[in-house]
């Protein structure tokens, strides 16, 4: 039975986040759908570009993104989309960092 995708997180997430310059920041999502959603991230609307400071990690059930040493360039909305045949969804994650 084909089931549109689901995007699972932290409440905490849901309200902005706030860290300063240097700090290490995660958002960890579990993904569900059937068949398996094909996930993808942006921030501020463009594709997300992965660096030595920034790392995401896809499973087929999970979708994880790494910030580490934030600066305020990591400032902004990160946008997780999951995508199969029957549907799509997001999760919006805002961020600000303070410094450096």
């Amino acid at each position: 039975m084909a089931a549109a995708p689901t995007i699972g997180y932290d409440d905490q997430l849901k309200s902005p986040q706030s860290l300063r310059g240097g700090q290490k920041f995660v958002i960890e999502t579990t993904i569900g759908g059937v068949p398996t959603p094909t996930s993808s991230w942006t921030h501020n609307g463009q594709p997300l570009t992965p660096s030595a400071q920034l790392t995401v990690e896809v499973t087929p059930t999970s979708s994880k993104l790494t910030i580490t040493n934030a600066s305020a360039d990591h400032t902004g909305s990160y946008v997780l989309k999951a995508e199969n045949v029957v549907g799509s969804t997001t999760a919006e994650f805002t961020l600000t960092v303070k410094g450096r």
